[in-house]
C-alpha cells in the first residue's frame, strides 16, 4: 500500500545552501549518479517504513547516514512541509532546511575525496510524515562503505519535552518551528553513551489524559501510539502499520511521561485510573521488546504535582511484585528541582538546550548503571 501520493508536497527547483539561494543547480548534475533509497550503503536509524522506490517515516530524530564520493549531494525529501531537517557533512555544523523535493541540495562544492552525510528530521512526528527517495550524487560518484554500527541502542518514549518542543528558541515561526529533537535530552543522553537511538515524542500527549483533552478521553494516548510506525495523524484511515521492533532493535527504553496528564488545563486523573494506564504502557513496551529493560524517569518540570511520580513508582513496584523483571524508576525532583527557572523556555515546563544538558547529565550514569554500560 503506498500512500506518498496523498502526503507528497510540489517539488521546488532550487535550494538554499548556508543560507545562500542557489537557482540553478551545478552543472556536475546533468548526468548526476541516481542512489536509491535501498542502497545497501544507506544507513537508517529510527522508525522508518520501507515502500516503492522510497522509505517513509513519522517521527523526529530518525537519521539517515551514508558515505560518498563527489563534491555534491542532493537528497529526494518530500512530505509535510511543518518539518525540518538539518544536516551535517564531514561532521561539521549542521544547517537547517526544509525538504524541497527531488533535487533538495544537502551539500555543493566539496573538495574532491570521500565524504560522510549525517541527514537528520528535526521535527516530531506530530508535524506529519516524511519522504526519503534516494540520494543524487556527481557524475561518476557514488556511495561507500557505510560505519561500522554502534553496539548500542536506546529508545525513548515522551511528551514535548522528549521531543524537544522550545529548545530551538532563537527560531522564529510557529510551534515546530522552534524544536529541534536530535537536541533533546534523548539524543544528547545516547551520544554521551556511544548509542544509536529512536525518539517516539508527541507533544501534549499523557498516560490517560492529553493536553487539554476534554471528555469523554476518547483522544489516542502513548500505549497506543507506541505500537504503530508513525505518530498519530488526523486521518485515522491513513496508512500506519503495526512496528515490529525488529527493524531497529533496542538495548532499552527509557521513558518519561505525565506531565500533560497533571496539566493545569483539566481535573487530573485519580491514582487508580492513571496507575492503571502506567502499567498498561509498560505492558506494551514490553509486549514489543521482550526481554529489554524500560527505564521510568519521573515527569522532568518540579511544577508538576508530585503525586504523578509517587504514582508512576507505584506502578512499576506493582508490575515487578508481580513477577516483571527489567523495570526500573529513576526519580528527578525528590530531593530538589532538577532544573531551575532559567533552565526553561519561559514556561517552567520545556527546557531549552541547557536545560536538556542537565537532563541528558543527571541521567548519564544512572542509565549507564542500570545497564551495565561503562
Amino acid at each position: 500500500m503506498i500512500f506518498y501520493g496523498k502526503f507528497s508536497q510540489r517539488i521546488v527547483r532550487g535550494a538554499v545552501l548556508s543560507g545562500i539561494m542557489t537557482g540553478v543547480l551545478s552543472a556536475s548534475l546533468a548526468s548526476a549518479a541516481s542512489i536509491p533509497a535501498d542502497s545497501p550503503n544507506i544507513q537508517y536509524f529510527g522508525r522508518w517504513d520501507k515502500q516503492v522506490n522510497r522509505l517513509v517515516t513519522g517521527q523526529g530524530a530518525v537519521y539517515i547516514k551514508a558515505n560518498f564520493t563527489g563534491t555534491s549531494i542532493l537528497a529526494d525529501l518530500g512530505g509535510s512541509q511543518e518539518v525540518w531537517w538539518r544536516v551535517s557533512v564531514d561532521n561539521g555544523p549542521f544547517r537547517r532546511f526544509k525538504a524541497e523535493g527531488e533535487k533538495t541540495v544537502l551539500a555543493q562544492n566539496l573538495t574532491k575525496g570521500a565524504h560522510k552525510i549525517l541527514l537528520v528530521r528535526s521535527t516530531e512526528g506530530e508535524a506529519g510524515l516524511s519522504t526519503f527517495g534516494g540520494f543524487t550524487l556527481d557524475k561518476k560518484a557514488k556511495l561507500l562503505t557505510p560505519d561500522v554500527l554502534k553496539s548500542r541502542r536506546l529508545e525513548f518514549v515522551g511528551d514535548s519535552i522528549t521531543a524537544g518542543a522550545f529548545n530551538d528558541r532563537w527560531q522564529p515561526g510557529k510551534y515546530h518551528d522552534k524544536e529541534d529533537n536530535n537536541q533533546a535530552y534523548g539524543p544528547i543522553l545516547s551520544r554521551m553513551l556511544g548509542a544509536d537511538y529512536s525518539i517516539l515524542a508527541r507533544s501534549g500527549e499523557g498516560v490517560v489524559i492529553n493536553y487539554r483533552e476534554k471528555n469523554p478521553k476518547t483522544e489516542l494516548h502513548t500505549a497506543g501510539r507506541y505500537v504503530r510506525t508513525f505518530c498519530e495523524t488526523k486521518d485515522p484511515e491513513a496508512y500506519n502499520p503495526l512496528w515490529d521492533s525488529r527493524k531497529f532493535p533496542v538495548d532499552a527504553i527509557v521513558v518519561s511521561i505525565g506531565t500533560n496528564d497533571f496539566s493545569l488545563n483539566h481535573e487530573p486523573p485519580g491514582r487508580y485510573y492513571f496507575e492503571a494506564g502506567y502499567r498498561t504502557l509498560l505492558q506494551e513496551i514490553q509486549s514489543m521488546n521482550p526481554g529489554k529493560p524500560i527505564i521510568c524517569v519521573a515527569p522532568i518540570p518540579s511544577i508538576i504535582s508530585t503525586k504523578c511520580a509517587k504514582w508512576e513508582a507505584n506502578a512499576v513496584r506493582e508490575l515487578k511484585a508481580a513477577g516483571e523483571k527489567e523495570l526500573y524508576f529513576i526519580p528527578v525532583n525528590d530531593k530538589e528541582p532538577l532544573l531551575s527557572s532559567d533552565d526553561f523556555a519561559g514556561d517552567d515546563t520545556h527546557p531549552i538546550d541547557k536545560g536538556h544538558q542537565k537532563i541528558a547529565e543527571f541521567l548519564k550514569d544512572k542509565v549507564a548503571s542500570i545497564l551495565g554500560w561503562k
